[in-house]
């Protein structure tokens, strides 16, 4: 082999299919350092991969061209939620806690047509509201599901008990 001429210009390298992957990939690795949930320090990589399967005169090959990139991840965001089960209807809940502090009331939380305020749930540990059956010897309370004690009696707010 004498000489070598190479008639690929890559700008025209299958119909300019392979200049558009490669503008394509340019975008997302600038899309992907500026975004401020990636680590702005991290390498990113565009890979131009074209492979060359030769017939068996040799005279011709296809081609297959891939061009992929390596992009820093996006940060893991880190946040709480509260769960539990409704004691009313036995439904599960789940909601992120905000800034609020948690079971502080928020007013706008509030529509301002009167309704029924709702009683805040105990802690402790977790209950299967979802099986629960009357507990034996003891009365419970349908509304709200508390064991009623003999000893003690449910007095409201305000109230004073009838010892």
């Amino acid at each position: 082999m004498k000489g070598r001429k190479a008639n690929i210009r890559l700008d025209t390298f299958a119909g300019g299919a392979l200049a558009e992957k490669v503008d394509e990939a340019v975008m997302q690795v600038v899309e992907n350092i500026q975004n401020p949930n990636t680590e702005a320090k991290i390498k990113r990589r565009i890979s131009i991969v074209i492979d060359f399967a030769p017939s068996k005169t040799r005279q011709v090959a296809s081609t297959k061209i891939s061009v992929t990139t390596k992009l820093a991840p996006t940060e893991a965001i880190d946040t709480q939620v509260l769960m539990g089960v409704d004691m009313r209807t036995g439904e599960l809940g789940i909601q992120e806690i905000g800034e609020q502090i948690s079971g502080q009331m928020n007013l706008a939380d509030f529509d301002h047509a009167e309704e029924k305020p709702q009683e805040a749930t105990g802690g402790g540990k977790p209950l299967d509201l979802r099986n629960r059956g009357p507990v034996a010897g003891k009365d419970v309370d349908p509304e709200t599901g508390e064991v009623l004690m003999e000893e003690q009696k449910i007095v409201d707010i305000g109230q004073r008990a009838v010892q």
